[in-house]
């Protein structure tokens, strides 16, 4: 199912990929993996559940997403890799892929943050 994988590192794009939810991603967000639920946008996003205790990379771009999906709290912040599914199958209790107008949207969210960042330069 498609897949968008938010990296930490802001200088690599968000890239879409088909995964298979069950055996790849805990290898994706480098661990044992935790929910967050982005429901005004109909998405799900993974993270590493031990993320801020390995001290990984905050993840500037899944923050964001959160905040404004007003998942965490707005003093929070999420390290390490992300990987953004669409919502959980109601009758069937399984993740779905991101349709393409959520890919889209992810496409054009990450090319505005990537202007933000450079504002300046």
């Amino acid at each position: 199912m498609k897949a968008a994988i938010i990296p930490a590192d802001n200088t690599q794009p968000i890239r879409f990929a088909d995964i298979d939810p069950g055996q790849e991603l805990s290898g994706l967000v480098g661990g044992d993996f935790q929910l967050v639920g982005l429901r005004d946008y109909s998405m799900n996003m993974y993270l590493n559940e031990n993320g801020k205790l390995e001290n990984l990379p905050t993840n500037f771009r899944a923050t964001v997403l959160c905040n404004w999906a007003e998942s965490i709290r707005a003093d929070d912040y999420i390290n390490g890799d992300a990987v953004v599914l669409g919502p959980i199958d109601e009758e069937e209790g399984e993740d779905t892929g991101l349709a393409e107008v959520q890919c889209s949207w992810l496409e054009r969210f990450d090319a505005e943050l990537s202007d933000l960042n450079h504002v300046g330069d």
